[in-house]
């Protein structure tokens, strides 16, 4: 018996090989996105792609070394191992790889054993006055497969495979984009402290010009009056408001780090502002935009959910063939505990059983359908992805120009402000100018420094959407070595597990 289920075994198994209902998959081309070499380059397995794209970008990823800032490490190190949102994802990626492990299972035969044992009567049918007995024992071992003869075992596990995968990839993306906000949050942090440095600059400036004014209308002096006290002492309070408003933003932009480092609030003070103020300024050469496809994880895991909707169109396609079922089992009965493994009491079986589903009211073909609409969907949520991709990119690129552009011209700006400040304090003071002039200056010198400043954020602003546009850091296509590029090419495509 053992000789006919190996044959049977391997019968299925040549079945199962030869013959996989549903549509294999193939990557949705979006014309925009794609360069002509691309559209003709060859498709592999998408899970094989995937880890190679993750090897390849392993160290490419970490961006923000480049900033060379070692608080900023430390705080990213603490936000790999302590984040609750990551710790969640990490999760959920576990559970996708279980129920990867409940579909695998399929493949396999079921083994079981079961013992039995019963005692009953009976009115003896010789004697109406007695009773007869009988004892029943046996013990028996079962095997049970369900022979996957076109491929719907084989599709569930691709789907959940490729679920798994995109699991894998949002816990990435998620990672990514927590970093880009402490990355911000980091510069946030020392473009406040240089803020309140300048703003306490400016509450001394008007302090100093209150006790000029006030002691100069205490004296007498022509042409000043009690509402340039008041104008005085009005500035003076305003710039002292404006501090304390910075310092209150100081304490929560701590406070938020704190919730991503899965920190007690309250236990970051200070931070030392040894962040640069300004992202370097080599605007980068960004390559082909079909490198986006297999270095943005949110990318990769929207194309690996396309990937398991395509296979879940071979499950329902597969339900509408017959299930073959192949069953053994071995044992032995006897009315006696004593002598029951003996030969002259094994008991046995071979079965096979075809079913087929005939008529469901149409419930089958319209779950084909409903599968197909859903592959149909993402493909296009996909394509949308892979476009928005790129115009992140180009918005990130284009602020990055023009940004640079502003610093500039607001880095001179405030210089004039500044020296227009100091000569107007000057003037002031021999009684040259008027008060009036002297506040209006200093109020446009405060301008222009709010200005650069705020200009600077958006520049850094920029720059960490540009990371998280390129899935990562850049590798220009002039600093590349063969290797390199031998490498990127390599990991270009993702895509069809050809049945």
């Amino acid at each position: 018996m053992a000789k006919r289920l190996i044959v049977l075994v391997a019968l299925g198994t040549q079945l199962l090989l030869s013959c996989t209902v549903g549509p294999d998959y193939f990557r949705p081309i979006s014309r925009a996105a794609i360069s002509s070499e691309f559209l003709s380059s060859s498709i592999v397995d998408g899970s094989q792609a995937t880890l190679n794209q993750q090897a390849t970008h392993k160290n490419e990823n970490q961006w923000w070394l480049g900033y060379e800032d070692p608080i900023l490490d430390g705080w990213i190190k603490q936000l790999s191992a302590d984040n609750l949102d990551l710790k969640a994802a990490a999760e959920r990626f576990v559970q996708a790889q279980q129920q990867l492990r409940i579909q695998r299972g399929a493949w396999w035969p079921f083994f079981g054993v079961n013992g039995d044992s019963s005692r009953s009567f009976a009115p003896d049918l010789l004697d109406s006055k007695a009773r007869s007995y009988r004892s029943d024992i046996g013990i028996n071992g079962l095997i049970s497969w369900q022979v996957d003869l076109f491929g719907r075992t084989r599709r569930a596990v691709e789907s959940a495979e490729y679920s798994a995968l995109a699991s894998a990839s949002d816990h990435q993306g998620l990672l990514q984009t927590l970093i880009a906000q402490l990355v911000r949050q980091r510069s946030v942090l020392a473009l406040l402290a240089r803020e309140i440095d300048i703003q306490q600059g400016i509450v001394n400036s008007r302090e100093q010009t209150l006790n000029t004014v006030s002691r100069r209308y205490k004296l007498g002096v022509k042409n000043v009056s009690a509402v340039g006290v008041h104008s005085a002492r009005e500035n003076s309070s305003t710039a002292q408001a404006q501090l304390v408003l910075l310092q209150q933003q100081y304490k929560e932009t701590l406070l938020s780090v704190e919730v991503l480092l899965n920190q007690r609030p309250g236990s970051l003070q200070t931070v030392e502002s040894l962040f640069p103020l300004l992202p370097p300024g080599r605007v980068p050469d960004v390559g082909t935009p079909a490198m986006l496809l297999d270095r943005r994880p949110d990318i990769v895991g929207s194309e690996l959910r396309l990937m398991a909707a395509n296979a879940g169109i071979g499950v329902a396609i597969a339900d509408l063939y017959p299930d073959l079922t192949l069953s053994a089992s071995r044992g032995f009965s006897n009315d006696e505990l004593s002598g029951l493994l003996t030969n002259n009491n094994a008991v046995g079986l071979i079965a096979g059983k075809v079913t087929s589903r005939l008529f469901e009211g149409g419930r089958l073909r319209a779950q084909v359908h409903l599968r197909e609409a859903q592959a149909r969907e993402l493909s296009w949520r996909y394509a949308q992805t892979v476009l928005t991709a790129m115009a992140e990119v180009e918005t990130a690129l284009v602020q990055e120009q023009y940004l640079r552009q502003q610093v500039d011209n607001l880095q001179a700006s405030a210089v004039s402000a500044r020296q227009a400040e100091t000569l107007s304090q000057e003037r002031y003071q021999r009684g040259i100018t008027t008060l009036l002039e002297l506040l209006e200056t200093q109020r446009r010198r405060q301008d222009a420094e709010r200005r650069l400043l705020a200009t600077q954020r958006a520049s850094w602003v920029a720059r960490i959407n540009l990371h998280l546009a390129l899935g990562g850091a850049w590798l220009p296509e002039a600093d590349m070595s063969k290797d390199a590029i031998s490498g990127l090419s390599n990991s270009n495509s993702l895509g069809n597990s050809n049945s």
